[in-house]
């Protein structure tokens, strides 16, 4: 026993008076030169250490290097590519001899990192390894002079990896960065990244041993200032590789000028490559005139070859209150499954199912990430309305019906302005009055979308669709709606349509046909209008260029082919007006009629003309048992003014006409489309029918006998009665 204990003071004397003999007799300040020259045949860089380097050798042995810093070369921002304040690193000697590297805690105190990429696309880490790989180049092509040695060398290098084989176990006592800072500067791509406060602690690192990390790091990403700090545990795998990691938590926030989050919460369970992992996160936030309350929730995997990321059992809670939203307050909801493939840059989202208040969609959605994002979905729905989203954007914050006057013309315009996902402004666009003001659809000429969406019930322009079934494809600026079918008031209706954003003022092509529909309670819906009904088939051929309200009316050109079948026009009863035309001939008392102001008809056909802001109509043609109507006109779709002439002609007896068969009564219509004005055109009403002109006379002067008896026949009042037919019939 005493023998051992002698052996062991005897070890401990030895290793005593070695670290003694080391610390008095080497002075490691003078191998500075020597570091620095070495560092500059590799690096081309030079390095300078200010301060000075200590030994340390309790608990292992190491050093201590005082204020370092490698340059830049000139032309960078900074001096200084890489500076610390104060570095400390130790190694146990004993376990080298058992190939084990025992690495002491790494402690780096006031380090700063620089990196930036200059508009030419040098960077600052440039060179860094180009000596040493000169180097390595003239070191594999040896002069004829050198190649005994270098054999003998090679010899000796085959045989000692032969002797040793055993690999090295290396373990880290752990790391501690302190006040460490980083620059990252891109001027080609304009990028500022800044890490003004970093600081990091790792425990003891063992390969296959779980150890415990912590961060604090707060900076700034262009003019987005951030903070995050958290922990986590982590394990390495043999090959020290990040093998698992468990405990995550994560606490962010971030601020610029337009964006906020206050707070948000990240937290991970467990992760290993190829196995799944939960993950919760929660938000706090504020956009421009929203904010946010977000909560989530999913399983993840990364797959072994860490090429494919698989969410399952999405789940994602948005509470959204602001002004930027349709409505006051909103909830949005979205569970769904997802993948993303790193290779291919192609993420699929199925089973998806999103809420936004009363909308729900239901469906499959891909997106590709390339310069030309390719999007893909086929989304359902039990019920859309349109307008619910639209009213917001177009300021009918009132649930008042809209008018007939800008409907027709805003309804292009906002289907297409609602699929772009923001429309922006120039200052020259800010001046422009809304009337003539373009959306802007760039976005158009930068996607790649190709879908279908399928919709029980649809609402928009309040007209109410089912099954509704369209085909949408974007392409290259030119947007295409394929086909879109839907029942409409007891009918049918059909649409295709294309749009080119790739001229100054957007061209499009749409055709629109319309089978067997109620044409009454549609009018009513879109427009608030009652005057028409009827069964109507409907062709719609137009073109144009510009989509603001003012283009839609002036630069529309097409045709509009009706035909409607067992209808009537509300407003105005044309057999009534006749009657009282024909009493007023007779100079009989008018009857006060009770009945409807109506005109039926068993069909009316119709080809509108548009173009230069005006409808026109060179065929109306309504037949009815009583009358059979033909007319024409125009009006005006800026000032919405009408001004027709419809010619009436009695074609069946009875109901007090039996006299005016055969004749045609003209009927003038003007005023606006909500307001239109029916007058009986006397002038024309004679003009067009011979005889009617004596038979008035001989009937005005039959009602003065009885009026005013023998005084009738009296010059003066002879005069006046026939200035009074002439102002009638001229």
């Amino acid at each position: 026993m005493k023998k051992l204990l002698y052996v062991l003071i005897g070890i401990i004397i030895v290793v005593i008076l070695g670290i003694t003999a080391l610390v008095t007799l080497v002075n490691p300040n003078q191998f500075k030169a020597a570091i620095a020259e070495q560092v500059k045949k590799q690096t081309g860089r030079e390095l300078d250490i200010r301060g000075d380097i200590n030994w340390r050798f309790f608990p292992t042995l190491g050093l201590s290097v005082g204020e370092t810093t490698l340059n830049n070369p000139q032309g960078f921002a900074q001096p200084n590519l890489i500076q610390f304040k104060q570095a400390e690193l130790s190694v146990s000697v004993l376990p080298l001899l058992s190939h084990e590297l025992d690495i002491g805690k790494v402690r780096l105190d006031g380090a700063h990192v620089f990196v930036q990429t200059l508009k030419d696309g040098l960077s600052n880490l440039d060179g860094l390894t180009e000596k040493s790989s000169t180097k390595e180049v003239n070191n594999s092509t040896p002069s004829k002079a050198n190649k005994d040695a270098v054999s003998n060398v090679q010899d000796e290098k085959s045989t000692a990896s032969k002797v040793t084989t055993q690999p090295w176990k290396i373990s880290l006592a752990g790391v501690e960065l302190i006040n460490a800072s980083v620059d990252i500067i891109n001027d080609k791509t304009g990028s500022n990244i800044a890490l003004n406060k970093v600081n990091f602690t790792l425990d003891k690192l063992t390969p296959n041993t779980w150890t415990k990390a912590t961060f604090d790091i707060s900076g700034s990403a262009n003019a987005l200032k951030f903070a995050a700090k958290g922990s986590t545990e982590l394990s390495l795998s043999s090959a020290y590789q990040l093998a698992e990691l468990k405990n995550l938590d994560l606490s962010l926030t971030a601020q610029d000028e337009k964006t906020e989050i206050k707070h948000a919460q990240v937290t991970l369970d467990h992760f290993q490559y190829g196995q799944w992992a939960t993950v919760n996160l929660n938000i706090d936030g504020q956009l421009p005139e929203l904010a946010f309350v977000t909560k989530g929730q999913t399983q993840f995997k990364l797959s072994s070859d860490r090429n494919i990321l698989t969410l399952e059992n999405l789940s994602i809670d948005n509470a959204l209150s602001g002004k930027a939203l349709p409505r006051p307050k909103m909830q949005v909801n979205i569970k769904t499954s997802a993948s993303y493939d790193l290779t291919t840059k192609t993420a699929t989202l199925s089973k998806l199912n999103l809420n936004a208040d009363e909308l729900a969609l239901m469906g499959d959605l891909s997106f590709i990430n390339r310069d030309v994002p390719v999007i893909r979905f086929n989304l359902s729905s039990d019920n859309i309305n349109v307008d619910n989203w639209l009213n917001k954007l177009h300021g009918q914050v009132s649930s008042e019906k809209p008018a007939a006057s800008d409907q027709a013309a805003n309804n292009a315009s906002t289907e297409i302005a609602a699929s772009t996902a923001q429309q922006t402004s120039s200052q020259s666009a800010l001046n422009t009055p809304p009337a003539i003001q373009e959306p802007d659809l760039s976005v158009l000429k930068g996607i790649d979308v190709d879908g279908t969406i399928m919709a029980k019930k649809f609402t928009i322009s309040q007209a109410h669709l089912s099954d509704v079934k369209l085909s949408v494809v974007i392409q290259n600026g030119i947007a295409k709606l394929n086909s879109f079918t839907a029942n409409l008031y007891k009918g049918t209706v059909s649409a295709s349509a294309q749009l080119n954003v790739n001229t100054p003022l957007a061209s499009y092509q749409f055709h629109n046909q319309i089978k067997g529909v109620e044409i009454q309670p549609l009018l009513e819906d879109v427009a608030n209008n009652k005057q028409l009904a009827g069964r109507a088939n409907i062709i719609v051929n137009l073109a144009g260029k510009g989509l603001s309200s003012q283009h839609l009316k002036n630069n529309s050109t097409g045709t509009i082919n009706v035909n409607l079948t067992d209808g009537a026009v509300y407003g105005v009863n044309i057999s009534e007006m006749i009657r009282s035309a024909k009493a007023r001939l007779k100079g009989e008392k008018l009857a006060d009629s009770q009945k409807q102001k109506k005109t039926d008809f068993s069909s009316l056909t119709a080809l509108l003309q548009l173009g230069q802001g005006q409808a026109k109509i060179d065929n109306l043609h309504l037949v009815s048992p009583l009358l059979d109507i033909n007319g024409s006109g125009t009006t005006n779709l800026n000032n919405e003014s009408l001004n027709f002439s419809v010619d009436t002609a009695i074609v069946a007896s009875g109901k007090g006409l039996d006299e005016l068969k055969g004749i045609i009564v003209p009927i003038r219509i003007k005023g606006t489309w909500q307001e239109p004005k029916y007058q009986l055109d006397l002038k024309n009403l004679f003009k067009q029918n011979s005889g009617l002109e004596q038979k008035a006379k001989k009937e005005l002067n039959r009602g003065l006998e009885k009026l005013l008896g023998d005084k009738a026949k009296d010059e003066k009042i002879k005069n006046v009665a026939d200035q009074l037919l002439k102002g009638l019939f001229n």
